[in-house]
């Protein structure tokens, strides 16, 4: 079973020609590598002028992406080949989007690249996902994310409960909360509404 603490950026190292190449992906993994699935938990690429994530792998599932990586990780291809061309701006949008909605599930799990983790076997190397891959840029939309004080939808009713009940130590929405914090909103939960 998979147990992810960080998340695995890829390439696909082949030109995103607008069709979906996440089934030769899969087709490839499958068919030539002999894996029970595609490799990747997901894969972002433009169908039909639209950047997409299409799910691959269940996230429980481990995956077969990093060598020595893939029971502690989420992997994540982008179709194109960064080595060479600028990930397309909507495209990197949309693994911000994909990023926020995992961090949401796991906490502020960290982003590699799969070329921070040589092959343990030889010590190669990947240049994945691409010496041209903005990691700049994808920091500066994270932490500007991180640092918002904007509910997600999903959470606002729960947010406003904690708030309205003094629950809450009065952290902002998008803080990260640890143990200590949380038994501490659960025993203050539990003395005004539990028994």
């Amino acid at each position: 079973m998979n147990k992810p603490c960080k998340i695995i950026i890829h390439h696909s190292l082949t030109k995103d020609g607008k069709v979906v190449d996440f089934n030769a992906i899969k087709r490839y993994h499958i068919e030539t590598n002999g894996w029970r699935d595609i490799g990747y938990h997901y894969v972002i690429e433009n169908v039909n002028d639209q950047y997409k994530i299409l799910k691959g792998r269940d996230e429980k599932a481990i995956g077969a992406h990093t060598k020595g990586e893939n029971a502690n990780s989420i992997g994540i291809c982008l179709v194109g080949n960064f080595d060479v061309q600028l990930v397309p701006s909507n495209q990197l949008e949309k693994l911000v989007e994909l990023i926020k909605d995992i961090r949401n599930r796991y906490g502020n799990i960290p982003v590699h690249g799969h070329c921070d983790f040589p092959n343990p076997d030889t010590g190669y190397r990947k240049s994945c996902p691409g010496k041209k891959f903005p990691w700049k840029d994808l920091e500066e939309k994270l932490v500007e994310y991180q640092n918002s004080d904007t509910l997600s939808q999903w959470a606002e009713d729960g947010y406003n409960f904690v708030k309205e009940n003094n629950i809450s130590d009065g952290t902002r929405p998008k803080d990260i909360m640890t143990r200590e914090e949380m038994w501490t909103m659960l025993h203050r939960y539990h003395q005004r509404y539990g028994k």
